[in-house]
């Protein structure tokens, strides 16, 4: 080391050399730390990983993570079968409230073909026309 008579060029590049050093130093220093960490870790990790219970410990994290989203597609499952059961419900109770009305019309067209034909309504010919296309549409039916 060069003595110090003062704040010379030699000095001020002697000190700069030596900050650098010292952080070239601290950096390799550092990266073997980080190094022999990870080779640590990684050993750790496949220790653990040939554990006999490694898996069922997974599983457990895995499963504690998704339950409560299981919770909530049963949940929304449960209110759709619920929804599908009233509509199930209120179709049934269409088609009857159809047959309902289907037989109330027969009956209808059964008692109009009757009355037109054999009650004394006169020789009208409006009658003789609406009993014509009642029977057609009977027939049509049929």
């Amino acid at each position: 080391m060069p003595t110090v008579e003062g704040f010379t060029p030699d000095v001020l590049w002697t000190t700069i050399y030596g900050v650098v050093a010292i952080g070239l130093l601290f950096l390799i220093g550092y990266r073997v730390y980080d190094a022999i960490h990870t080779i640590i870790q990684r050993r750790r990790d496949r220790n653990e990983a040939q554990k006999p219970d490694f898996a069922e410990q997974v599983s457990q994290k895995v499963i504690e993570k998704l339950e409560p989203r299981f919770k909530e597609i049963e949940k929304n499952l449960g209110r759709d079968k619920q929804r599908l059961d009233n509509h199930e419900r209120l179709i049934s109770d269409t088609a009857k409230g159809q047959e309902n009305l289907h037989a109330g019309l027969v009956a209808i067209c059964k008692f109009l073909l009757v009355l037109s034909t054999y009650g004394n309504l006169g020789d009208n010919d409006k009658i003789k026309e609406g009993n014509t296309e009642l029977m057609k549409y009977l027939a049509q039916q049929i």
